[in-house]
């Protein structure tokens, strides 16, 4: 079991990398697929599908990040891997601070572009279906950076 939900009964994992700019502001990185059949042309969470014979949750959801982002967990400041919850019925999803902006890894082809938008950007950008997510995780960032 993780966190109360049986590994077999997520489908799915998807993580935010986010990073703090001197000014204070957070900016989330996002994707949009190549193949526009995956969620149309609009940015959207990086996610996957979990093989729960294979690998983790949590590690599909990285897995995922590097492929659709080009993430580098050497990249992820240490402890900040936080656990947002399940979204949309079958994804488990986390959030994770960045040590640098610039520090990734080319995305794989089924990666069209990377995106680094503030919360409000992906408002007025992001595929609708994800808006209110991210908007709710961005809040809890936010949160977590007054601890």
């Amino acid at each position: 079991m993780y966190n109360g939900i049986k590994k077999t009964s997520v489908k799915r994992a998807a993580v935010i990398p986010y990073f703090v700019t001197e000014d204070g502001s957070v900016l989330m990185m996002f994707m949009s697929p190549s193949d526009s059949k995956y969620g149309g042309s609009d940015p959207q969470l990086a996610k996957g599908k979990v093989d729960p014979e294979d690998e983790s949750i949590q590690d599909t959801a990285f897995r995922e990040a590097h492929e659709e982002l080009g993430l580098r967990k050497s990249n992820i400041h240490k402890d900040s891997v936080k656990f947002y919850g399940t979204i949309l019925g079958n994804t488990d999803l986390f959030y994770c601070r960045v040590i640098d902006q610039t520090s990734f890894d080319e995305p794989h082809y089924e990666t069209e572009k990377t995106f680094w938008l503030t919360n409000e950007e992906f408002g007025l950008q992001g595929r609708p279906l994800h808006i209110d997510i991210v908007n709710e995780v961005s809040m809890q960032i936010m949160m977590d950076m007054l601890e």
